[in-house]
């Protein structure tokens, strides 16, 4: 495909009125600006996970804890954050567990504590970062983060704010100026 793109771009060029082009051009680039927006809030919604986990590991590491490399820990429980499927529950539950019936339990609970707190802080600033990057409001792309989980399950979470975004790029005129009017004039 990357090699034959010029093809590609003067087959749809040569088959489709310029009218046509020039839209699905103008709604490409602001599909590629909405996603890397949205990967940024992504990456911002990371480092707080990062931040949280590496302050609450290194209070437990201070107060006497079992928790030798706390900047590791956290390191390693972002990078899973950071996979779709997967959150940082993936590492803390099975962690706070584990601890729990090794007979530390003051560190499991410590840490499925951290693991509340950050995922309540997730959850609170989570649909503002991610509506501030795509220019959603919060209730929309809230609605969507649970349709997307309704529909798809915990993917739906990622996928939904997606959908949204390629829903709002398309309609963005129509919804600008009002979806009925722009429905019945004929210059769009």
């Amino acid at each position: 495909m990357c090699t034959d793109k010029i093809y590609m771009l003067d087959q749809i060029e040569h088959h489709l009125p310029e009218k046509w082009v020039k839209k699905l051009t103008t709604h490409i680039k602001a599909l590629i600006k909405s996603l890397s927006c949205y990967l940024k809030a992504q990456a911002k919604l990371i480092l707080i996970s990062f931040v949280i986990s590496l302050i609450g590991l290194a209070i437990f590491s201070a107060v006497g804890l079992n928790v030798n490399y706390p900047l590791l820990a956290a390191l390693g429980i972002a990078i899973v954050d950071a996979l779709p499927i997967f959150g940082s529950g993936t590492v803390m539950i099975p962690w706070a567990i584990i601890s729990a019936f090794n007979g530390d339990l003051t560190l499991g609970i410590a840490i499925f504590v951290l693991w509340i707190i950050m995922t309540i802080v997730r959850q609170v600033v989570e649909p503002k970062i991610v509506s501030g990057q795509l220019g959603v409001h919060p209730i929309f792309t809230l609605i969507a983060m649970y349709t997307g989980f309704r529909f798809l399950g915990f993917i739906g979470l990622f996928v939904g704010p997606i959908i949204l975004i390629v829903l709002k790029n398309i309609y963005e005129v129509r919804i600008d100026r009002g979806f009925v009017k722009s429905i019945f004039e004929k210059d769009c």
